[in-house]
């Protein structure tokens, strides 16, 4: 990614490395960020970041879900095992999951909430 060197920060910036430090890989359940490298050029900072290789479909490759996603029971169950997870580090997170309780998933979703 790329942005104007006075504003390379911020959740874009620096949430897959905030992330690795406060969830690390949850067990399997999100992909380990391996490395970062920052470069800066005539203004502007680059950013790349090397993950580790996930060997399931991707989802959406949106940001904003584009159709219903159709996901297995067991999705859910990894779901829950994953928020447990981050439920016991012994961490404050950059970002509240408190933010997120509550929030029902987009009305296009064919999966009912756990």
């Amino acid at each position: 990614m790329s942005a104007p060197a006075d504003k390379a920060s911020g959740k874009l910036w620096d949430g897959a490395l905030n992330a690795q430090h406060v969830f690390g890989d949850l067990d399997g359940h999100r992909p380990e960020l391996l490395g970062v490298h920052d470069a800066f050029d005539d203004g502007t900072a680059y950013r790349a970041e090397l993950s580790a290789r996930v060997d399931h479909p991707v989802l959406s490759d949106d940001p904003i879900l584009q159709h219903d996603l159709r996901l297995p029971g067991s999705w859910w169950d990894d779901l829950t095992k994953a928020r447990r997870c981050r439920q016991l580090l012994p961490t404050v997170s950059p970002y509240d999951s408190s933010t997120w309780t509550g929030r029902s998933p987009s009305s296009s979703a064919s999966q009912p909430r756990p």
